[in-house]
């Protein structure tokens, strides 16, 4: 069923959503990692604490590729409140972590470690001492949608839905899910506000 929006004229729910209609990533507060970083603000934010490195130790062997390989995805999820693939995250946050928890794994080792069984057992264990809870597409995507549409009651802009939406996420402490996902999520909720309202 379409949407009269001028005499004469009728538009469909699609039509409202569109193709065309994107909002690039740089435009929104979604949380993405930079590659130009001052020496201090690796420092303050990709330095692994004592409690970090404590953290890695319980889980793995001080002297593996795994203890780095923790500490990095532990760093990233504190950082972006998701987790990265290692193609993502720039080479220069990896040599920082790597001199600062002194490792002596190569990027040939992170690799294999990234694509390891033991990185996925150490992202559940990332989300237990963090507490934040996962993104599952079956039971958070309708909560996500919920929060888009009372963002896009207040806001027009497709860019402040997703901020909104952004915040919802970090606030209920839950994993914050791909761009492309959030983005699709807020662009069918401000639809449904439209074609309500």
């Amino acid at each position: 069923m379409g949407v009269r929006v001028f005499p004469g004229r009728t538009i469909t729910k699609n039509q409202i959503q569109g193709p065309c209609v994107m909002v690039a990533i740089h435009q929104t507060a979604y949380p993405r990692l930079k590659k130009d970083l001052k020496p201090e603000e690796l420092g303050d934010v990709y330095t692994p604490t004592l409690a970090d490195k404590r953290f890695a130790q319980r889980h793995t062997q001080r002297a593996s590729a795994g203890y780095l390989g923790i500490l990095i995805q532990l760093k990233i999820v504190q950082r972006l409140g998701r987790f990265a693939p290692l193609s993502e995250i720039p080479h220069v946050i990896l040599q920082h972590i790597k001199e600062a928890c002194r490792s002596r794994a190569s990027i040939e080792n992170l690799r294999n470690y990234f694509s390891s069984g033991a990185k996925d057992r150490h992202i559940k264990l990332i989300r237990q001492h963090l507490n934040i809870q996962s993104f599952d597409a079956s039971t958070t995507t309708p909560l996500v949608h919920g929060w888009a549409m009372d963002a896009a009651k207040t806001k027009e802009a497709l860019a402040d839905v997703i901020n909104v939406t952004l915040e919802y996420l970090v606030k209920e402490q839950y994993e914050i899910p791909s761009y492309h996902t959030l983005f699709k999520i807020c662009r069918a909720a401000r639809a449904e506000i439209n074609t309500t309202y």
